[in-house]
């Protein structure tokens, strides 16, 4: 018996494809939990399916050796027309199945039980299921584990959703924040170009190169997402030509890269952290006139670190309250360390502020 449409199937279908789980590749986390399945219900056939249009397609698989198959032989598309759990001792038995050449054959499935994946909306999308070509029945335990894993797929497909939600709102403010720098900064050269009093000129030219550089800048600190590594060098040779623009006139700023690649992690981390220290360096510990900024990035198979000096003003008392987190700035370098399980020092003696963080 061919199965039935579900009564809201527009409904059910949409909410299957904005999951973006079909036709993907097997993966290790959903192979797993249908080894588990096959293993503990002692059945050779395990598989996560969804229902979709006209196939029933597998996601992960144990004795079964495909990837889809068409929906009119589904006995999957039954069950999910039925409640959360649904338990076949004997398929030929069953009205539904009877006639259903997966089913009937030498080798065909005599016995059938699923837990019904469904979607945030409470729609089904398909089944966690076991089969066995005997008649059976499964253990108390065996049916609680298959609800268990049931609901460990669906949070696995909640949360790859969810993250894939904030990579998308940040893609889309980072497009904003990157156009509005360019917008502002393109409003301030025009005004250079209109404005007849050369002070007034130079001021908006060097307001306008800045926003540029900050723009360039939030561009790097957001674009280190994919691929298997960074090269370090290339990188910091832009930030550093980027950094420069932001800093006062008469600041000079050394970034020495010695190896060339990291993870985008790591790379996004040293970023942010050079970012921090400059900025941090500018607002409270540079003296009036000449001053000089050194980063110093190591990067290798042992580990990693990065120091950071000034020849500011800062005393003891400022590395303290750096080291205790107090500022914004101090704070975003605490917490990289944190999340990356480095170590963090300040120090200072009236000659400067250091910082060295260190991968443990």
């Amino acid at each position: 018996m061919k199965p039935d449409l579900h009564p809201m199937e527009a409904a059910r279908i949409a909410e299957l494809r904005r999951y973006g789980i079909l036709d993907t590749e097997r993966e290790r986390e959903f192979d797993e939990l249908v080894e588990l399945a096959s293993e503990i219900c002692e059945v050779p056939v395990s598989v996560v399916n969804f229902i979709d249009e006209g196939r029933q397609w597998f996601k992960a698989e144990v004795g079964l050796g495909v990837r889809s198959t068409p929906l009119d032989t589904s006995l999957c598309g039954h069950v999910i027309l039925q409640g959360d759990f649904v338990e076949i001792p004997d398929t030929l038995d069953d009205s539904r199945m009877a006639d259903n050449p997966l089913c009937t054959g030498e080798a065909g499935f005599r016995f059938y039980a699923g837990a019904v994946l469904k979607g945030a909306n409470g729609l089904p999308l398909g089944t966690l299921c076991v089969l066995d070509h005997k008649p059976r029945t499964l253990t108390d335990l065996q049916r609680r584990v298959l609800r268990v894993l049931s609901r460990h797929v669906m949070r696995e497909l909640d949360l790859r959703f969810a993250l894939e939600q904030e990579q998308m709102m940040r893609r889309e403010v980072d497009h904003r924040v990157k156009n509005s720098l360019a917008s502002i900064g393109a409003l301030l050269s025009m005004k250079a170009r209109r404005e007849s009093n050369q002070a007034a000129r130079m001021a908006l030219e060097d307001a306008s190169s800045r926003i540029r550089s900050l723009s360039s800048l939030h561009a790097e600190l957001h674009d280190l997402e994919g691929g298997e590594s960074v090269d370090l060098k290339s990188l910091f040779g832009r930030i550093e030509a980027d950094l420069l623009q932001l800093v006062p006139d008469g600041v000079t700023l050394v970034i020495d890269v010695r190896e060339d690649r990291a993870t985008p992690a790591l790379a996004n981390a040293f970023l942010l952290i050079v970012n921090e220290f400059v900025s941090n360096s500018v607002k409270h510990g540079l003296k009036n006139g000449e001053a000089v900024i050194e980063i110093a990035i190591r990067a290798s198979d042992r580990g990693w670190s990065i120091g950071c000096r000034d020849d500011g003003t800062a005393t003891a008392e400022d590395a303290e309250r750096a080291a205790s987190a107090c500022g914004l700035g101090t704070r975003v370098i605490q917490s990289l360390a944190a999340s990356m399980d480095a170590t963090v020092q300040w120090n200072a003696a009236g000659r400067g502020m250091e910082l060295t963080v260190a991968s443990t």
